[in-house]
Protein backbone atom coordinates (compact mmCIF):
# COMPACT_ATOMS: atom_id res chain seq x y z
CA UNK A 1 0.00 0.00 0.00
CA UNK A 2 3.08 2.24 0.53
CA UNK A 3 2.36 3.09 -3.61
CA UNK A 4 6.13 3.62 -4.61
CA UNK A 5 7.13 4.47 -8.11
CA UNK A 6 10.82 4.08 -9.00
CA UNK A 7 11.68 7.40 -11.63
CA UNK A 8 14.66 7.29 -13.87
CA UNK A 9 18.02 7.51 -13.01
CA UNK A 10 18.65 10.39 -11.17
CA UNK A 11 14.83 11.17 -10.46
CA UNK A 12 13.12 11.21 -7.26
CA UNK A 13 11.51 8.46 -5.99
CA UNK A 14 7.51 8.95 -6.03
CA UNK A 15 5.40 7.72 -2.90
CA UNK A 16 2.23 7.70 -1.31
CA UNK A 17 0.28 7.73 -5.12
CA UNK A 18 -1.92 4.60 -3.06
CA UNK A 19 -2.52 5.54 0.07
CA UNK A 20 -3.77 9.38 -1.45
CA UNK A 21 -5.80 7.51 -3.44
CA UNK A 22 -7.86 5.77 -0.62
CA UNK A 23 -7.95 8.80 1.36
CA UNK A 24 -9.37 10.58 -1.78
CA UNK A 25 -11.96 7.54 -2.53
CA UNK A 26 -13.29 7.76 1.15
CA UNK A 27 -13.75 11.29 1.59
CA UNK A 28 -15.26 11.67 -2.20
CA UNK A 29 -17.72 9.10 -2.29
CA UNK A 30 -18.65 9.34 1.65
CA UNK A 31 -19.53 13.03 0.44
CA UNK A 32 -22.00 11.68 -2.10
CA UNK A 33 -23.21 8.91 0.53
CA UNK A 34 -24.02 11.81 2.82
CA UNK A 35 -26.29 13.43 -0.13
CA UNK A 36 -27.93 11.21 -0.63
CA UNK A 37 -29.09 10.18 2.40
CA UNK A 38 -30.14 13.85 2.58
CA UNK A 39 -32.15 13.89 -0.78
CA UNK A 40 -33.77 9.90 -0.61
CA UNK A 41 -37.22 9.72 -0.31
CA UNK A 42 -39.46 6.54 1.43
CA UNK A 43 -36.13 5.55 2.95
CA UNK A 44 -36.94 2.66 5.01
CA UNK A 45 -33.83 2.67 7.31
CA UNK A 46 -31.35 4.68 9.52
CA UNK A 47 -30.11 7.54 6.66
CA UNK A 48 -26.79 7.50 7.69
CA UNK A 49 -26.64 4.09 6.33
CA UNK A 50 -25.51 5.35 2.55
CA UNK A 51 -23.07 7.51 4.51
CA UNK A 52 -21.21 4.28 6.23
CA UNK A 53 -21.49 2.40 2.47
CA UNK A 54 -20.59 5.32 0.43
CA UNK A 55 -17.39 5.83 2.96
CA UNK A 56 -16.55 1.37 2.02
CA UNK A 57 -17.46 1.70 -1.73
CA UNK A 58 -14.55 5.03 -1.72
CA UNK A 59 -11.79 3.08 0.21
CA UNK A 60 -11.49 0.71 -2.59
CA UNK A 61 -12.61 2.52 -5.53
CA UNK A 62 -10.06 5.07 -4.02
CA UNK A 63 -7.66 2.34 -3.85
CA UNK A 64 -8.06 1.15 -7.17
CA UNK A 65 -7.90 4.87 -8.37
CA UNK A 66 -4.21 5.16 -6.57
CA UNK A 67 -3.23 2.07 -8.55
CA UNK A 68 -4.21 3.13 -11.99
CA UNK A 69 -2.21 5.84 -10.98
CA UNK A 70 0.77 4.04 -10.33
CA UNK A 71 0.45 2.35 -13.53
CA UNK A 72 0.02 5.66 -15.57
CA UNK A 73 3.24 7.02 -13.91
CA UNK A 74 4.66 3.82 -14.79
CA UNK A 75 4.00 3.86 -18.21
CA UNK A 76 4.65 7.16 -18.99
CA UNK A 77 7.93 7.06 -17.18
CA UNK A 78 7.01 10.34 -14.94
CA UNK A 79 9.21 10.23 -11.62
CA UNK A 80 7.91 13.93 -9.76
CA UNK A 81 10.67 16.06 -11.48
CA UNK A 82 8.42 17.71 -14.12
CA UNK A 83 5.05 18.29 -11.78
CA UNK A 84 2.64 19.04 -14.87
CA UNK A 85 3.30 15.83 -16.19
CA UNK A 86 3.07 13.87 -12.79
CA UNK A 87 0.08 15.62 -12.29
CA UNK A 88 -1.75 15.16 -15.32
CA UNK A 89 -0.79 11.26 -15.67
CA UNK A 90 -1.83 10.78 -11.83
CA UNK A 91 -5.02 12.81 -12.66
CA UNK A 92 -5.75 10.86 -15.98
CA UNK A 93 -5.23 7.34 -13.97
CA UNK A 94 -6.93 8.18 -10.90
CA UNK A 95 -9.84 9.70 -13.03
CA UNK A 96 -10.37 6.19 -14.61
CA UNK A 97 -9.78 4.04 -12.50
CA UNK A 98 -12.51 5.59 -10.47
CA UNK A 99 -14.96 5.98 -13.24
CA UNK A 100 -14.83 2.31 -14.78
CA UNK A 101 -16.31 0.39 -12.00
CA UNK A 102 -19.27 2.89 -11.89
CA UNK A 103 -19.50 2.96 -15.32
CA UNK A 104 -19.77 -0.67 -16.21
CA UNK A 105 -22.29 -1.11 -13.89
CA UNK A 106 -24.49 2.07 -15.26
CA UNK A 107 -24.60 1.09 -18.53
CA UNK A 108 -24.36 -2.73 -18.72
CA UNK A 109 -26.30 -3.82 -15.26
CA UNK A 110 -30.10 -3.43 -15.13
CA UNK A 111 -31.96 -0.13 -14.58
CA UNK A 112 -31.91 0.26 -11.18
CA UNK A 113 -32.62 4.24 -10.27
CA UNK A 114 -31.02 5.66 -6.86
CA UNK A 115 -31.92 9.17 -6.66
CA UNK A 116 -35.41 9.02 -6.69
CA UNK A 117 -37.79 6.21 -4.58
CA UNK A 118 -36.53 3.74 -2.63
CA UNK A 119 -39.59 1.53 -3.76
CA UNK A 120 -39.28 2.47 -7.16
CA UNK A 121 -37.42 -0.68 -8.01
CA UNK A 122 -35.97 -1.53 -11.78
CA UNK A 123 -37.33 0.62 -14.56
CA UNK A 124 -38.08 -0.59 -17.79
CA UNK A 125 -35.44 0.53 -20.25
CA UNK A 126 -37.22 2.53 -22.20
CA UNK A 127 -37.77 4.78 -19.24
CA UNK A 128 -34.37 4.62 -17.73
CA UNK A 129 -31.55 5.07 -20.80
CA UNK A 130 -30.76 8.47 -21.43
CA UNK A 131 -31.78 10.97 -19.24
CA UNK A 132 -32.51 9.14 -16.27
CA UNK A 133 -28.94 6.93 -17.00
CA UNK A 134 -26.98 9.95 -17.80
CA UNK A 135 -28.23 12.06 -14.22
CA UNK A 136 -27.76 9.17 -12.42
CA UNK A 137 -24.07 8.70 -14.15
CA UNK A 138 -22.94 12.05 -13.77
CA UNK A 139 -23.96 12.36 -10.03
CA UNK A 140 -23.08 8.97 -8.37
CA UNK A 141 -20.07 7.87 -10.71
CA UNK A 142 -18.43 10.98 -12.47
CA UNK A 143 -18.80 13.38 -10.02
CA UNK A 144 -16.91 11.74 -7.32
CA UNK A 145 -14.46 10.21 -9.55
CA UNK A 146 -13.39 13.50 -10.41
CA UNK A 147 -13.17 15.07 -7.11
CA UNK A 148 -11.28 11.48 -5.88
CA UNK A 149 -8.99 12.40 -8.89
CA UNK A 150 -8.43 15.87 -7.71
CA UNK A 151 -7.65 15.28 -3.96
CA UNK A 152 -5.33 12.29 -5.24
CA UNK A 153 -3.74 14.31 -7.33
CA UNK A 154 -3.19 17.32 -4.92
CA UNK A 155 -1.83 14.25 -2.13
CA UNK A 156 0.26 13.03 -5.00
CA UNK A 157 2.23 16.20 -5.62
CA UNK A 158 2.32 17.07 -1.38
CA UNK A 159 3.43 13.70 -1.16
CA UNK A 160 6.36 13.95 -3.46
CA UNK A 161 7.33 17.35 -1.74
CA UNK A 162 7.00 15.64 1.88
CA UNK A 163 10.44 15.51 3.84
CA UNK A 164 9.11 12.32 5.32
CA UNK A 165 7.70 10.91 1.96
CA UNK A 166 8.25 7.43 3.59
CA UNK A 167 5.65 7.91 6.32
CA UNK A 168 2.69 9.21 4.17
CA UNK A 169 2.52 4.86 3.10
CA UNK A 170 0.95 4.14 6.73
CA UNK A 171 -0.21 7.56 7.94
CA UNK A 172 -3.04 8.12 5.45
CA UNK A 173 -4.41 4.43 5.96
CA UNK A 174 -3.79 5.12 9.72
CA UNK A 175 -6.02 8.21 9.34
CA UNK A 176 -8.74 6.98 7.37
CA UNK A 177 -8.88 3.79 9.41
CA UNK A 178 -9.93 5.89 12.51
CA UNK A 179 -12.35 8.27 10.60
CA UNK A 180 -14.48 4.65 9.67
CA UNK A 181 -14.15 3.73 13.80
CA UNK A 182 -16.01 6.95 14.83
CA UNK A 183 -18.27 7.36 11.76
CA UNK A 184 -20.90 5.29 12.58
CA UNK A 185 -21.14 7.12 15.66
CA UNK A 186 -20.50 10.53 14.36
CA UNK A 187 -23.35 10.03 11.09
CA UNK A 188 -25.82 8.22 13.02
CA UNK A 189 -25.93 10.95 15.95
CA UNK A 190 -28.66 12.85 13.88
CA UNK A 191 -29.58 10.20 12.23
CA UNK A 192 -33.71 8.92 12.15
CA UNK A 193 -34.14 5.60 13.88
CA UNK A 194 -34.36 2.72 11.20
CA UNK A 195 -38.35 1.92 10.55
CA UNK A 196 -40.17 -1.07 8.87
CA UNK A 197 -39.25 -4.57 9.13
CA UNK A 198 -36.46 -6.13 11.08
CA UNK A 199 -34.52 -6.16 7.79
CA UNK A 200 -34.03 -2.51 7.59
CA UNK A 201 -33.09 -2.99 10.91
CA UNK A 202 -30.20 -5.22 9.98
CA UNK A 203 -29.61 -3.16 7.09
CA UNK A 204 -28.48 -0.90 9.12
CA UNK A 205 -26.73 -3.22 11.51
CA UNK A 206 -24.63 -4.51 8.43
CA UNK A 207 -23.90 -0.98 7.67
CA UNK A 208 -21.95 -0.52 10.38
CA UNK A 209 -19.90 -3.48 10.86
CA UNK A 210 -19.04 -3.19 6.97
CA UNK A 211 -18.05 0.69 7.98
CA UNK A 212 -15.88 -0.73 11.15
CA UNK A 213 -14.39 -4.17 9.29
CA UNK A 214 -12.90 -1.91 7.03
CA UNK A 215 -11.58 0.37 9.19
CA UNK A 216 -10.14 -1.97 11.33
CA UNK A 217 -8.31 -3.33 7.91
CA UNK A 218 -6.93 -0.43 6.95
CA UNK A 219 -5.41 0.11 10.60
CA UNK A 220 -4.05 -3.78 10.83
CA UNK A 221 -2.81 -2.35 7.00
CA UNK A 222 -1.04 0.56 8.25
CA UNK A 223 0.58 -1.15 11.16
CA UNK A 224 2.65 -3.86 8.52
CA UNK A 225 3.14 -1.18 6.37
CA UNK A 226 5.01 0.80 9.27
CA UNK A 227 6.88 -2.51 10.67
CA UNK A 228 8.04 -3.22 7.23
CA UNK A 229 9.87 -0.07 6.71
CA UNK A 230 11.01 -0.02 10.22
CA UNK A 231 12.67 -3.15 9.43
CA UNK A 232 14.22 -1.79 6.39
CA UNK A 233 15.51 1.32 7.62
CA UNK A 234 17.09 -1.02 10.58
CA UNK A 235 18.36 -2.99 7.95
CA UNK A 236 19.96 -0.54 5.78
CA UNK A 237 21.30 1.48 9.06
CA UNK A 238 24.78 2.93 9.76
CA UNK A 239 26.44 -0.59 10.29
CA UNK A 240 25.18 -1.92 7.30
CA UNK A 241 26.28 0.20 5.12
CA UNK A 242 30.17 0.41 6.63
CA UNK A 243 32.57 -1.80 4.45
CA UNK A 244 35.79 -2.97 6.56
CA UNK A 245 38.79 -2.37 3.58
CA UNK A 246 40.71 -5.63 4.84
CA UNK A 247 44.52 -5.48 3.92
CA UNK A 248 46.71 -7.88 1.87
CA UNK A 249 48.57 -10.13 4.38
Amino acid sequence: MAGAVAGRPGGQRIVGVVPCGVAAGALAWCLVGMWRAAHLENYPWSAWTPVGYGAVKGVFLGLLAGCCAVGALRIGRADGSRSGRFAGLVFGGGLAGGMVPGTLRDFLGDPQPRTLYYYDGPRPGAQWYWRPLLSEWLAYTVLPALGCAVLLTAGALLAVRCARRGSVGWVLPALVGLGLLVLPDWAGGGAPEPVGGGGHVNESAAAGITVLATGWGLLVTAGVVRSRRRGRRRADGPGAAVTVPVSPP
